[in-house]
C-alpha cells in the first residue's frame, strides 16, 4: 500500500469514530446524572420548601438538620459524577491526541500530509461539535446564605413586640437552570419562540455540520477543489460561527443577575460542554488551514 494512499487513514479514522462515540456517549450519560444531582439538591434547599415549612418555623434548626444532610449527599454525588465527566473528556483529549500523532508518524513526508492532517482535524471538530450541543455548557444559580427575616410586631396599648429574627440556616436556592444547545432549542420551540430556536438551531447546529462536510469534498473531491465558488463558501461560511456570540451569551447570563437584591448570591459556572463547543470553533479553523495547503499543493 503507498504511503500516499488514504487507506491508512480511513481504517484509523474509523477506529476514532467509534471510540468518540462510545466516549461521547459517556460523557453524556455522566453529565446528565450530574445535572439531575444537582437539580435534586437544589430542589432540597429550594425557598419555597423551607419558607413553606412549619417546621423550619417553629424549631429553629431541627427542619434544617435533615436537609442539611440530604443536600450534602445529593451534593457529593453531583460532584462525583462531574468529576467522572472530567475524566472521560481527559479520555477524549488523549484519543483525538493519539490520533493526530500516529496520522503524523504514518503521513510524515508524504505528498498528501496536509490533506491527512485535515481530514483527521475534521473527524475530531465533528466530534466536539456533537458534544458540545448535546452537554450542558453553563450552569447559574440565585440563593441566599443564612437568610434572615425581622420579626417585630406592633400592638395595640402595648407597642412594639420584638421577636428575635428569624434565621434559615445554610443556602436557600431561589434558580438554578443548567441547559445544553439542544436543550434551549427544545424549550424555545414548545414556548413557540421560532424564530430564535431556528436562528440558534441554523447558526449553532446546521451551519457547523454544512461547513465541515463541504471541508471533507474540499479534500477529498477533486471538482470540489475546484469549484471557486464551494471553497469562498466554506471560507465565508465561517464568519456565521457563533462562537463570539455564545461567549457573549455566557457574560451575559452571568451578568443577569447583577441588578437582584444584594443579599442574594449569584453563581455562574462554565461546564465541559462550553469547552469542546469551543474546541470545535478552533478545529474548524485549523482544518481551514489545511484546506488551503492542500489546495495550494495540489495546484
Amino acid at each position: 500500500m503507498k504511503k500516499n494512499s488514504l487507506y491508512y487513514l480511513a481504517i484509523i479514522a474509523l477506529l476514532y469514530v467509534i471510540g468518540a462515540v462510545f466516549n461521547g456517549q459517556a460523557i453524556y450519560n455522566q453529565s446528565k446524572r450530574y445535572t439531575g444531582n444537582k437539580q435534586d439538591y437544589v430542589d432540597v434547599l429550594n425557598f419555597q420548601d423551607r419558607l413553606l415549612s412549619v417546621e423550619e418555623w417553629v424549631y429553629t434548626g431541627s427542619g434544617w438538620k435533615e436537609r442539611d444532610l440530604a443536600s450534602k449527599e445529593k451534593l457529593k454525588s453531583s460532584e462525583m459524577d462531574y468529576a467522572v465527566e472530567k475524566k472521560y473528556s481527559y479520555w477524549f483529549i488523549a484519543g483525538s491526541t493519539a490520533f493526530i500523532i500516529i496520522v503524523l508518524v504514518i503521513y510524515w513526508g508524504a505528498a498528501n500530509l496536509h490533506k491527512a492532517l485535515g481530514l483527521a482535524v475534521i473527524a475530531i471538530a465533528l466530534a466536539c461539535l456533537v458534544i458540545g450541543v448535546m452537554i450542558p455548557m453553563l450552569e447559574i444559580s440565585a440563593y441566599s446564605t443564612n437568610l434572615t427575616i425581622p420579626l417585630r410586631f406592633s400592638v395595640p396599648l402595648i407597642g412594639e413586640i420584638d421577636i428575635p429574627d428569624k434565621v434559615f440556616e445554610g443556602r436557600m436556592y431561589y434558580y438554578y437552570q443548567s441547559k445544553s444547545v439542544i436543550d434551549l432549542i427544545n424549550v424555545l420551540f414548545e414556548s413557540k419562540n421560532y424564530v430564535v430556536a431556528i436562528s440558534i438551531f441554523g447558526f449553532s447546529v446546521l451551519i457547523p455540520f454544512i461547513k465541515l462536510t463541504l471541508s471533507v469534498l474540499l479534500l477529498l473531491s477533486r471538482p470540489f477543489s475546484d469549484s471557486g465558488l464551494v471553497k469562498k463558501t466554506v471560507g465565508r461560511i465561517g464568519k456565521w460561527s457563533m462562537a463570539d456570540v455564545f461567549v457573549v451569551a455566557t457574560f451575559l447570563s452571568y451578568l443577569s443577575f447583577s441588578n437582584i437584591n444584594t443579599e442574594i448570591d449569584t453563581e455562574a459556572d462554565t461546564l465541559v460542554g462550553l469547552y469542546f463547543f469551543f474546541a470545535y470553533c478552533i478545529l474548524s479553523i485549523v482544518s481551514s488551514q489545511f484546506i488551503d495547503l492542500t489546495v495550494k499543493k495540489d495546484r
